[in-house]
């Protein structure tokens, strides 16, 4: 119970911090800028202004909510070391996986209320605009959040071996590659070169498919999602994110903070 108390206080004190350094202000502005684009582009259409609303709404939705993973994972550790914040809390002594813990559900705590502000924004205007607000648009921002969830804890992992810049380079560019990996296994080139499709199919076995989480396609579309498809992609993005999350705590535990 002792832990628990601890690992919230952390994550208290880490939402509260970050709220401080004025990001959620930049969520506002993009949810304005959203609003103010989706009515432009909206006039610019026929017959379909919902459609232009949740497909501008999901887009902006989705580049910030990972753009924000992408910035708090990669400075999470580095800025807690540089300020040597972290040699105090766990000299109390606070054991290093409940302060990882805690400050990872801070950062969770912050990217949620990104997603709520933005999801609230985006359904508002499809409604207004004569959109239904359905299952599919739903699990859509579900697995938005679980999606922005597995990059923060892939940039909180490469923040453990490199500084700032190249653990978010190197996440940008799993991100990237997590989203093509399945179309471009399609490829014609790469189908006839049986060596790039066994590169291809290691990096599948390895590294994230982002691709599994975004379901934006089939709003838009209005493509039906099949529910075994959402039941394994779901358990994909839980566990791959359970994984990384352990092996986050196994190597903080271990790493020389000096």
């Amino acid at each position: 119970m002792k832990m628990i108390n601890k690992i919230a206080i952390i994550s208290k004190y880490t939402f509260k911090e970050i709220l401080k350094s004025r990001i959620l202000y930049i969520t506002l502005v993009i949810g304005v800028a959203l609003m103010l684009v989706t009515y432009v582009a909206t006039e610019f259409t026929f017959g379909v202004p919902e459609k232009v609303a949740l497909d501008f709404g999901l887009g902006m939705l989705s580049l910030s909510s990972l753009g924000i993973s992408l910035f708090m994972g990669a400075t999470l550790l580095p800025n807690e070391i540089n300020s040597r914040t972290v040699y105090m809390v766990i000299s109390r002594p606070v054991p290093r996986w409940v302060f990882i813990t805690g400050k990872i559900l801070g950062l969770i705590g912050v990217l949620l209320v990104n997603v709520a502000i933005l999801s609230s924004m985006t359904l508002a205007c499809s409604y207004l605009l004569g959109g239904d607000i359905n299952q599919p648009i739903i699990m859509a921002i579900i697995f938005n959040i679980l999606e922005c969830l597995l990059l923060l804890l892939v940039v909180v992992f490469f923040s453990l071996f490199s500084n700032t810049i190249l653990a978010s380079a190197i996440s940008l560019v799993i991100l990237m590659l997590g989203h093509a990996v399945k179309e471009t296994q399609n490829i014609n080139f790469v189908e006839k070169r049986e060596f790039l499709k066994t590169i291809l199919e290691i990096y599948h076995l390895i590294l994230p498919g982002f691709y599994k989480l975004n379901l934006k396609d089939f709003v838009i579309y209005n493509q039906t999602i099949d529910t075994s498809y959402l039941i394994n992609a779901f358990f994909y993005g839980s566990f791959y994110s359970l994984f990384l999350f352990l092996i986050i705590i196994f190597i903080f535990n271990k790493k020389n903070l000096d």
